[in-house]
Order: structure tokens, then sequence, then C-alpha cells
């Protein structure tokens, strides 16, 4: 019986069905908002999630500094993370080269925090000296911890913490859907209340597409387009970031990243 690799987006393979789907699939022009297969797909997933609105992007780790930079004000404001998240451990160093972001590490065995540990992590507001606290970043699952579920209550706690302190949120879901299989949990509900995020669309499906929706509670993405430019600047990739259904028209210029995920 032939094995069947799942371990990660980048090992696993398409079956020739898969291969005979995608040569046969649907195509237009992506940047005219007229390509119906990742509009379809983008559609699908604005719906799974319970948002108004995604894009589709080349990589997940595009997807986190898109989120990032939407919600960081160039110049040192803070976004506070586990201290194994993909922004800090593989991303090389993006938060402060892409957005200019200062990054607040905090530490647990499982990879996930507390609501108090947010709280405690909060610059004193006003004082000059210190950076402003912007970004609460939520990784699900856990990744370099063994893949751990966020428990709900604590999910909700912390992104409760987060909005009563005027934060913003931010969810990297390279792995959200198995916390939703493991957990029974739907995505919507996994998803709650955080301003950005994605789920993707590579692991576990034998077919390894590139890319991954990012999402957000606004109707309007056309917001994403500038960062999306940022961080696409020295890339090689053949394809541009794909502007999907429920967007808003609009030129502008896009390229696509250096970033891969």
């Amino acid at each position: 019986m032939p094995v069947v690799n799942l371990r990660s987006d980048t090992q696993t393979r398409p079956t020739e069905a898969m291969r005979r789907a995608m040569a046969a699939a649907e195509v237009g022009d992506e940047q005219a908002f007229l390509d119906p297969t990742v509009a379809a797909l983008c559609e699908r997933v604005a719906d799974l999630l319970g948002q108004e609105a995604a894009v589709f992007l080349p990589s997940g780790t595009m997807c986190n500094h898109i989120g990032l930079r939407l919600h960081v004000r160039p110049g040192g404001d803070e976004v506070i993370l586990h201290r194994s998240a993909h922004p800090i451990m593989a991303e090389a160093g993006s938060p402060a080269a892409l957005t200019g972001a200062m990054v607040y590490p905090l530490d647990s065995d499982d990879g996930t925090f507390t609501a108090d540990q947010v709280r405690g992590a909060l610059r004193q507001v006003g004082n000059r000296y210190q950076p402003v606290s912007r970004l609460v970043h939520v990784e699900q699952t856990t990744n370099l911890t063994g893949g751990r579920v966020w428990p709900l209550e604590r999910l909700d706690a912390v992104l409760d913490a987060a909005a009563e302190a005027g934060l913003r949120s931010h969810l990297d879901g390279a792995r959200l859907l198995n916390a939703v299989v493991a957990s029974g949990v739907p995505a919507a509900t996994r998803w709650t209340t955080t301003s950005t995020g994605w789920p993707t669309t590579m692991r576990g499906r034998r077919c390894s597409p590139t890319g991954s929706p990012s999402c957000r509670a606004s109707r309007s993405t056309r917001s994403w387009w500038t960062p999306t430019s940022w961080c696409s600047a020295s890339t090689t990739r053949p394809r541009s970031p794909t502007p999907c259904a429920r967007t808003t028209s609009g030129s502008a210029r896009w390229t696509t990243p250096r970033c891969a995920r």
C-alpha cells in the first residue's frame, strides 16, 4: 500500500485526478476580479469563517505580514505573541524588516498564553519612552510546541483582554482546520472575534496548492493591496496576489512575495 505523506504542505503530492482537475480548472484575469476558481475559493473560506471578505495570497507568511502591517503603525508599535510563534521563529525578522514592529514574546510550555499574560505585557498608555501595544497575535494550532489546540475559553479570554485594552488581534490559522477536526468546534467559532486572520488551504490535502485566503471582518479589502506590494518587492514568483469574491474594485500595483510558507 502506498504511503501518503501528510506531515507538511511542502511534502504532500497530488493524485492524478487532482492534477487533471487543476489542469481543467476554469481561469480568468485575476487582477480584474475575473478568475472564477479563486473567487469561489475565497467565497467559500469567508463563509466558512463567518467573515465578510477574503483575499487569496501566495503564502501564509504573506498573510501574517499583511495582517501585522494592517494593524501596526511604522515606528515601533508592539505585537504581543508567543515566543515560539511563526513571525518570531520562521519569517526572517519580517515584523521588524517589513512592518517596523517591536515584538513582546510571551512564554509557556504549550504555545498558548493567558489573558493575564496579555494584560501584564501592556505598555503604559501615554508613556513616550515605551512602544505602543497595538496587536495580539495568536497561532492556531501552536506549531513548535506540539500542535496544541487553544482551549476555546482561553482564546476568548485573550481576545477579550485585547479588545478591552483597545488592541487588535490577528489569527495565524496555519492549522486552524486541524483544530476544528480535533475539537469538533466549528471554524467560525474558533475564529471568534479576531480582526484579521487566515486558514491554510495547503496542509493535509495531498495536493499542496500554494497560498492561503486571508480574511477580515470588513467587506472592503482595498487596504490589503499596499502592504501586499511592499511584501513582494524582491520576488521571483510568477503570479500576483489574487483579488477574490466580496472585494471592492480599484486599481493598485500588485506583485508577489519572496516569502513562502
